[in-house]
């Protein structure tokens, strides 16, 4: 969602600044609501039920600044869900109870199903009566904010429409903001209380911030930096010395410029809030108010971006070090299976060899042979279960090993049968490279080894 953006100068970063906020107030004097705007977002609120002035504090005091409500099936029937772990809103629900009258039988009856006579008794006050009353009962409806409704659904001027959209760095942007929070002395809390449509809030007798759990990640970081002006600029002591709209005005412009700055694009919605707040409003030196903005941005700025520059050195450092690891596991490997091919072919070496002076009538030369053939077909087993080796390299290495021993004039005799040897003691191949393949005594490999053989 954001562009990467080139590390500037400070005589650069504060002209910057300047001609960001000079472009928005220009826009500010001439933002205004066309009556195509206007006739969508009233066809719009068309669609939902008018409540009464009672539902309407109550909804109001609940979740605040809600606009487009509706129950659960309304919002079903437009298309669009409720999202899970989201409250209702609790309404009154007014119902009316049936009029009666009781009739000859002394059975009540209701006057809608009165017959004529009965209707003329009911008129003449003839027959005793239960008149109609009227009851409530708690419904429940969701703003649209709780819904899976997205900006693009809502008029371009819907009060308190969100932004959409990821941040590509923004974890690394939100440790920039609580770095800025931790310099002016401000904790990011959770909400005290329901927000409703509210994107955040600032406490400045605590100077404690929150943020709406369901703001985007874009909506996060323009909130965020909006929230920490709110706590840097109308502290306890200063806000008095305010009108709402010159605070909401210095919060929403330092917003703005440093998240243009970074890259992001809240300009839509900055400017529709801008014009809300001050639009036929009188700013009281307003050249005072744009430069503690301009001051307050350029703060933001250079706390940001040191942090920025932090994480980009820790993430380059990682990335060597992975890469050192890397290394050095491949250069580990490798040493491990030039070792391991080294001590196989040894092994199959002295079990050929044992094969070649075995004579059936030496029972010592039949078990030298069976050793030396246990040993080396239950250390290639592992070898190659724990991919120390592959089968094409240990057939490569006993070619390598017959071509050695013909060269040498040893003679391989004909095989005698393989028999295990109960007193044998079982041989543990591997033990010194167990720490990097973690090659272990293992019972089943030694017999897979040893049915090799037989």
């Amino acid at each position: 969602m954001n562009k990467k953006h080139a590390t500037v100068s400070r005589e650069e970063k504060k002209q910057k600044i300047a001609d960001v906020t000079k472009q928005m107030e220009t826009s500010i004097q001439g933002y205004f609501r066309s009556p195509q705007d206007m006739k969508e977002y009233l066809s719009f609120m068309a669609m939902f039920h008018r409540y009464s002035s009672s539902n309407i504090t109550l909804i109001q005091n609940q979740f605040e600044g809600a606009q487009a409500v509706g129950s659960f099936s309304f919002w079903k029937e437009k298309g669009f869900a409720v999202k899970k772990g989201e409250k209702g809103i609790q309404i009154l629900v007014p119902h009316q109870t049936a009029a009666k009258f009781k009739e000859k039988q002394g059975r009540w009856k209701l006057v809608t199903k009165a017959s004529e006579e009965e209707k003329r008794q009911i008129a003449s006050k003839q027959v005793e009566m239960k008149p109609s009353r009227l009851y409530f009962t708690i419904g429940y409806v969701f703003d649209a904010s709780q819904t899976n409704v997205k900006a693009t659904d809502l008029p371009r001027v819907f009060p308190n429409r969100w932004l959409e959209g990821t941040v590509a760095n923004y974890q690394s942007l939100y440790k920039g903001m609580e770095a800025i929070a931790e310099k002016n002395d401000v904790k990011i809390i959770a909400p005290k209380e329901e927000l409703g449509v509210v994107k955040g809030v600032s406490y400045p007798e605590t100077r404690e911030v929150a943020l709406n759990p369901r703001n985007s990640e874009l909506q996060q970081v323009k909130t965020l930096l909006h929230e920490l002006a709110h706590a840097k600029l109308h502290t306890k002591e200063t806000h008095i010395h305010y009108t709402t709209a010159e605070k909401e005005f210095q919060a929403e412009m330092t917003a703005y410029t440093v998240a243009s700055y970074f890259g992001l694009d809240p300009s839509e919605y900055s400017l529709g809030y801008l014009a809300s707040w001050t639009q036929g409003k009188e700013l009281r030196e307003k050249a005072k108010l744009v430069k503690e903005v301009h001051e307050t941005a350029a703060e933001f700025l250079e706390t940001i971006e040191i942090v920025l520059q932090q994480e980009k050195e820790k993430k380059a450092e990682q990335e060597v070090d992975v890469t050192e690891r890397t290394q050095n596991i491949t250069h580990t490997a490798d040493h491990v299976s030039n070792a391991v091919e080294q001590e196989l072919s040894e092994k199959y070496e002295a079990f050929k060899r044992a094969q070649g002076q075995e004579t059936v009538r030496d029972i010592d030369s039949i078990f030298d042979r069976v050793l030396m053939e246990e040993r080396y077909f239950s250390s290639k087993q592992v070898a190659i279960e724990h991919g120390l080796v592959t089968q094409e390299s240990v057939q490569q290495l006993e070619s390598n090993v017959q071509e050695k021993l013909g060269d040498n004039g040893v003679t391989i005799t004909k095989q005698t049968r393989s028999h295990i040897v109960e007193q044998e003691k079982r041989y543990e191949p591997f033990r010194q490279f167990a720490p990097y393949q973690q090659v272990t005594k293992k019972e089943s490999a030694l017999e897979k080894g040893k049915e090799h053989t037989r």
